[in-house]
């Protein structure tokens, strides 16, 4: 034995319990989780999550619309109608760059005659 290796620590309490039931705990849970059956109740219960989180959304988006609020269903929408509008402006923006890069004269467009 070298002299460093008497000067190592012990571990403490608690790693040694965890370490212990690591071993007793560990094997028997693959085994379980590697069945079919496991894959099918956890399919089972992800598909029974979905509906109840479908189930409570419809309920209270029904809630907030009685308070004339929005739902997370309506704020969706407005983001993702928010998130097309700034990605038509980027593509303005760039046609209008590429535009003043090529040294083409644009006209000025008035805004309050739209």
């Amino acid at each position: 034995m070298s002299p460093s290796a008497n000067n190592k620590p012990n571990k403490p309490l608690w790693r040694s319990v965890v370490d212990h039931a690591d071993r007793l705990i560990t094997p028997t849970a693959n085994n379980v989780v590697r069945t079919d059956v496991f894959a099918d109740v956890i399919s089972a219960m992800t598909r029974l999550e979905v509906r109840l989180r479908r189930r409570i959304d419809r309920q209270m988006t029904q809630v907030w619309h009685l308070y004339r609020l929005p739902s997370t269903v309506d704020m969706r929408r407005v983001l993702t109608q928010l998130a097309a509008l700034e990605a038509r402006l980027r593509d303005i923006t760039e046609r209008l760059d590429d535009l003043d890069a090529a040294g083409t004269e644009r006209e000025p467009h008035d805004l309050r005659a739209s």
